[in-house]
């Protein structure tokens, strides 16, 4: 039996892996096993979306510098170490898991990663340094080191073959479909937001007509208290948020994962926050999504909130640029595993 073991360092990696570890466990062939940082709510999603599967936690992951670089990096990579040492894996796979992809050179295990972030230089310098595949979205060009696959990450979970919106979800916040905004703030204490103002988007408050409610992804609850009682404050693990997004007017986000999710939905997305991404102009040339300082924004938001997208031609336009991104990871992971496989005289289905 080939051993597998799959790295989750944040919310994202769960669900761009989802789909893809739910079929490789079908396979007799195959046992999974999942290797989580304990970073905010990616615990509970994992015991919540894979609750009979061989789950690890490692380290944590608290926000500030110091325990990003000591205890999600360096502790991580000691522990990760001997519990790979002990699983025996034939393959590691990771969303830009450089951690794991040391480990896995020293240990001289086959190594898949995947990423999209080719902005961050030091990431890409270490994933090509640990990798011995490694998979960007086709906005980078592709060298010797890096492969690409056409689409973004985002759509290896929203696209109409593994998401469908579900409207009845709506009735657990008393909303109705385009009658209310989906806001989301993050939290400014991580390495890629750092110098990022905090809390923005409270001051949207005086701008957003009156007849249009407010759901509230709040990433630092504690910060609860700046913003209007009257938003609609969503607590994690939330349920279908998808579906959430989808059926909103409009989403404005602070970061940018979510300000993708909603645009490759259809939604009209506005990120405020200080990246500039290669993914992210993807999805402005779709028209989308948009990246405005906030200040710029205030005197659109009601043009905003009046704009009526055809969500599903979006869609539809993404299903016929972009390939099913989770039969090429399956493909992708089949692949290495025949050839890494031949002396274990396995088969895969």
């Amino acid at each position: 039996m080939a051993r597998i073991i799959i790295d989750l360092n944040h919310p994202c990696d769960l669900n761009f892996f989802k789909f893809v570890i739910n079929r490789l466990s079908i396979d007799q062939e195959i046992k999974i096993f999942l290797t989580v940082l304990r970073r905010g709510i990616l615990p509970k999603l994992v015991e919540a979306e894979f609750p009979n599967y061989n789950i690890k936690y490692f380290s944590r992951h608290r926000g500030n510098v110091l325990s990003i670089i000591f205890e999600a990096n360096i502790i991580k990579f000691f522990q990760l170490l001997i519990y790979t040492i002990k699983v025996k894996p034939i393959i590691c796979i990771s969303f830009g898991s450089f951690i794991l992809g040391a480990v896995c050179k020293i240990l001289r295990i086959k190594n898949i990663q995947f990423y999209d972030d080719p902005e961050n230089k030091k990431n890409i310098f270490l994933q090509k340094l640990t990798a011995d595949i490694l998979y960007y979205p086709f906005f980078l060009k592709s060298d010797k080191k890096i492969k690409t696959f056409n689409a973004l990450k985002e759509w290896a979970y929203l696209s109409p073959d593994y998401f469908q919106p579900n409207i009845r979800i709506l009735t657990k916040y008393g909303i109705e479909p385009k009658r209310y905004i989906f806001i989301r703030e993050v939290s400014t204490k991580t390495i890629n937001y750092r110098g990022q103002k905090s809390n923005q988007l409270n001051s949207l408050r005086n701008y957003i007509p009156p007849n249009i409610q407010v759901l509230l992804s709040l990433e630092d609850k504690s910060k609860i208290d700046l913003y209007p009682k009257d938003w609609i404050l969503l607590n994690e693990p939330v349920d279908d948020i998808h579906s959430l997004i989808y059926f909103s007017q409009l989403l404005i986000s602070s970061g940018d994962s979510m300000a993708r999710e909603g645009a490759i939905l259809g939604v009209p997305s506005i990120y405020t926050g200080n990246r500039e991404m290669g993914a992210n102009e993807v999805l402005k040339n779709y028209g989308t999504l948009f990246h405005y300082e906030l200040k710029e924004f205030f005197n659109l938001l009601s043009s905003f909130c009046k704009l009526d997208y055809d969500k599903e031609k979006t869609r539809k336009i993404l299903s016929s640029d972009f390939v099913d991104l989770v039969n090429f990871i399956m493909d992708s992971i089949y692949f290495e595993l025949e050839s890494s496989a031949k002396n274990f005289n396995l088969k895969f289905n």
